[in-house]
């Protein structure tokens, strides 16, 4: 009997051991078996997928080649090919219900909405939280399962444990290793922090920061020990011996005495190493002062706390600003971020007329809620001419420290930008000070406090005179205080062989030579970052290029490097999973180090390019996505029942902090759907240690997954 010719046939054209597609018109070699995996969209047999065909024939194709059920798809046949849907018809392999489904929806996969289900079901069961879907390792994982087809398969438990997390570590230790190589001529900044978990459980993580990325040193719990900066100097030593001395440029601290004495006994140790204060953390203190001692300051934000905490207090008050907003959200203020006052006035203004124009409506007046003396507080602060004037000359005097913390508060080396950008601010506030100096002096003299305790080291000045961009500027003038800090570099830096050398190659950067300052080097001014200007311009001055790459290579906050870990949920995840010793331990730094090596894989061609700060009063829009939120609506909960709880309010910091207080217990009770208090309270501790994210869970473990901390201004 002669075999029947496959119907696939049809489609393209037969080239005497060739094919041609009748879809994408290109040929290859083969006979019908390319042809379908060709035609079918499904990678194999070593032939691109046509991109053109339809999607009636590429069903046909897909069942061809083996379909979801291969026995099924072997006694059944095709027919009703009608408007590009192809039925499947009768068999006695196939039920009444799949008979029905058409071969489009069937080997496409187009039920989204189960799908959605599968993964609804998987985040619930799991504890996940939702943002997960949002993170780019899902949504590359997602799309990488997608790519591969339905042939892929879960690696089991024990090849995740035993293979493919020990391979992850590898990789790991190779970028670790491109790192360190950079060390030899960047150096690195050590930073460090310690957290406490609600048992009162102390860890300290340690971190290498350097333009050629973040390391994870080391995590150790210090609960048993006492946090004096003597047992703190201990345990950085073990890391700046692990390290290597001649790469440790820089240890940056906050005004945590324990770690100012640590380091203070760190320089006594290693005379080459300089200590710096987080100039992030001095910016917040400096808002903070700001806000706490100017009295007009503190009335116009104050108002505008009341009105974000009244429009997020209640759900159709909330609905009823997002229709004349047009879903426009306000700014949260945050406990410990006192900039986020800033933006939160920033996006009160931004909706000034809409705000007007809903507490004149008669949808607002109607409101029971507007009766009450909180509502009627709110509106006549929204109808005041006062506030809206106010609150812009508040804006107008806090930019300026604004836009330094955009400067610290990111990613990069910043230590040749800070001094220059607090010239700028500090001649912004002096100009507005002359104009009004009964009003502005007062910020002043916190701004010049601050300016010399907590945020300006004499590293920073020498630094900007080291800046060549800022060295041929118009804005530029040299005066003690760069003086002052090439006297620093020189004392307690550069070794005693080359202390002649450097201070005369000093003077020939000074007077801009010739021979540095050529027309290749003039260009680069615009087009590169500085340390990369001395590596690559300053050749004839090779022991001031050396130290110069050093200085301009190291960031001025330990913030941007804190985002990438939490040394509390690190902890968590030692205690809570049940794995051996070494594989918690490759857990977590696989988990901290890859976290950083994605960031800084992305974060690496920017660092090659100047900084603007001009540019820096560009600022996102988002707030700090912890919501450390003052006035929070949930303290409230008692008093009304259509609180506000959308997704984000879920999250696990939340409740940890709901449980702070006697009276939390009952809010969240109420929360969980009216069950008395006493009911739910031996939940309580089962409920503050719910995961965040499970990037890396592992089947049956129970642990409390790593999130990096976004940066404050960050989108």
């Amino acid at each position: 009997m002669v075999r029947k010719k496959d119907r696939l046939w049809e489609y393209v054209e037969e080239l005497n051991g060739r094919f041609k597609c009748k879809f994408c018109e290109r040929d290859f070699a083969g006979g019908i078996a390319r042809v379908k995996s060709h035609l079918s969209g499904v990678k194999g047999r070593d032939i691109d997928i046509c991109t053109k065909v339809p999607e009636d024939v590429q069903a046909a194709a897909y069942l061809a080649i083996g379909g979801p059920n291969k026995k099924a798809n072997s006694v059944s046949n095709l027919s009703n090919v009608e408007e590009g849907k192809a039925i499947l018809t009768s068999s006695p392999f196939l039920s009444k219900d799949m008979q029905q489904t058409t071969l489009l929806d069937l080997c496409k996969k187009k039920d989204k909405s189960a799908v959605d289900k599968l993964l609804t079901q998987h985040i619930i069961l799991n504890n996940i939280a939702f943002n997960v879907v949002q993170t780019p390792s899902f949504i590359r994982f997602v799309n990488g399962v997608a790519e591969y087809g339905s042939g892929y398969k879960l690696p089991c438990y024990s090849t995740l444990r035993t293979k493919l997390i020990p391979d992850s570590r590898m990789e790991v230790e190779e970028y670790r290793g491109n790192v360190k190589k950079s060390w030899l001529t960047t150096g690195c900044t050590l930073m460090s922090d310690i957290w406490s978990d609600m048992k009162q459980r102390a860890f300290i993580n340690i971190i290498a920061y350097s333009p050629g990325g973040a390391v994870f040193m080391n995590s150790l719990e210090i609960s048993k020990d006492r946090k004096t900066g003597f047992y703190l100097k201990e345990i950085l030593s073990s890391t700046i011996e692990d390290i290597g001395p001649e790469h440790v440029v820089q240890f940056i601290t906050d005004n945590a005495t324990n770690f100012e004495s640590a380091g203070d006994m760190l320089i006594g140790k290693y005379p080459r190493l300089y200590k710096t204060r987080c100039a992030a953390h001095g910016i917040q203190l400096l808002l903070k002062d700001i806000y706490e001692e100017v009295d007009w300051v503190q009335r116009i934000i104050d108002d505008a706390k009341s009105i974000v905490t009244y429009m997020y207090k209640h759900t159709i008050v909330l609905s009823l600003m997002r229709v004349h907003t047009n879903n426009k959200e306000l700014k949260h203020p945050c406990v410990t971020r006192f900039a986020s006052n800033f933006l939160m006035l920033q996006s009160i203004l931004n909706v000034e007329n809409e705000l007007r124009l809903l507490v004149a409506s008669s949808e607002w007046r109607g409101l029971d809620y507007s009766k009450k003396e909180i509502a009627k507080k709110v509106t006549n602060i929204i109808q005041s001419i006062e506030f809206w004037s106010q609150g812009q000359e508040v804006l107008q005097a806090l930019e300026p420290l604004v836009r330094i913390l955009r400067l610290v508060d990111g990613d990069g080396s910043t230590s040749g930008y800070l001094y220059q950008a607090m010239e700028m601010a500090k001649e912004a506030i002096k100009e507005r000070c002359g104009n009004n100096q009964a009003r502005y002096m007062r910020i002043w003299t916190l701004f010049e406090q601050r300016r010399s305790d907590n945020i300006i080291h004499p590293i920073h000045a020498a630094a900007a005179f080291l800046n060549p961009t800022y060295m041929c500027s118009e804005n530029f003038r040299e005066n003690r205080e760069m003086k002052d800090g090439i006297s620093f570099i020189l004392e307690n830096l550069v070794a005693t062989e080359e202390k002649e050398v450097f201070m005369g190659q000093v003077q020939l950067y000074r007077m801009k030579v010739s021979s540095l300052f050529t027309t290749t080097s003039m260009t680069m001014l615009k087009t590169s970052h500085p340390r990369i200007w001395w590596d690559y311009c300053g050749d004839s001055l090779p022991i001031l290029r050396k130290y110069a790459i050093r200085i301009l290579s190291q960031p001025c906050s330990s913030s941007s490097c804190e985002r990438n870990w939490s040394a509390f949920e690190a902890a968590q995840t030692k205690k809570r999973n049940r794995l051996a010793p070494k594989m918690l331990d490759n857990l977590v730094y696989v988990r901290m180090n890859t976290m950083m090596m994605e960031k800084f894989n992305t974060l690496e061609a920017q660092d090659l390019e100047p900084i603007n700060l001009d540019k820096l009063r560009e600022l996102p829009e988002n707030v700090d996505s912890e919501r450390d939120w003052e006035n929070d609506p949930l303290d409230s909960v008692n008093e009304f029942t259509d609180d506000v709880m959308n997704d984000e309010d879920l999250s696990c910091r939340r409740r940890r902090r709901m449980f702070a207080s006697k009276k939390s217990l009952r809010y969240y009770s109420r929360w969980r759907g009216g069950v008395p208090a006493g009911y739910r309270k031996r939940r309580s501790v089962d409920v503050e240690e719910e995961p965040l994210l499970s990037s890396l869970s592992l089947v049956d473990l129970e642990e409390v997954p790593w999130k990096p901390k976004p940066s404050f201004f960050e989108t």
